[in-house]
């Protein structure tokens, strides 16, 4: 047998996708954590005069392992609770890894960078990063705003119409964004 590269070393543009999948992986983490925290804590789902707790292994098995989607009772359920807050803080801490690995000044360096980035400016002006950044900024901040409101107003959490509306809007965004990106770059 011979010895032979299978592949060229990864370059920058290699890195660049990895950072995108670590911060879908971070951003996605985050927000199961918190979701898991909440419907744990108060139940996450019904409205907010009567509140129904998630039972997430019947909610992302699509009801083969349990088989009622909510629940009156606020019992913690061990094989459910406990095994969504682990993976979404494996989720987290994945992506937190990568990102911190990728990112010069690490974690620290990348959530100070997502905060102030001179993306958030085009908000108020398409003379900072073009028409298409601003229009891309503002589809991810009120698909953001949608869903935080909605969820805290109706208090739930995990509704479908909800969902459906936020990823529209977030979905959108973030493809302006790598469009107006690569726009940039040539």
């Amino acid at each position: 047998m011979t010895s032979a590269w299978v592949a060229e070393p990864m370059t920058t543009e290699h890195d660049r996708e990895g950072r995108t999948l670590a911060t879908l992986a971070f951003a996605l983490g985050v927000w199961a954590t918190v979701l898991g925290i909440l419907n744990i804590l108060y139940g996450i789902g019904g409205s907010g005069e009567h509140k129904l707790k998630v039972v997430w292994a019947a909610y992302l098995s699509v009801g083969q392992l349990y088989p009622d989607l909510y629940v009156d009772d606020m019992v913690y359920r061990p094989m459910s609770d406990s095994v969504f807050m682990a993976l979404s803080i494996g989720l987290t801490a994945w992506g937190g890894v990568r990102l911190h690995n990728s990112t010069e000044g690490g974690i620290v360096a990348w959530i100070r960078e997502v905060f102030t980035s001179e993306c958030w400016l085009s908000l108020m002006s398409t003379k900072e990063a073009g028409e298409k950044m601003t229009m891309a900024m503002w589809c991810i901040l009120l698909g953001i705003v949608f869903y935080v409101f909605q969820s805290i107003v109706h208090w739930n959490w995990v509704d479908v119409g909800v969902y459906s509306v936020t990823a529209a809007l977030l979905g959108f965004g973030c493809a302006l964004m790598f469009a107006a990106q690569a726009e940039a770059q040539e």
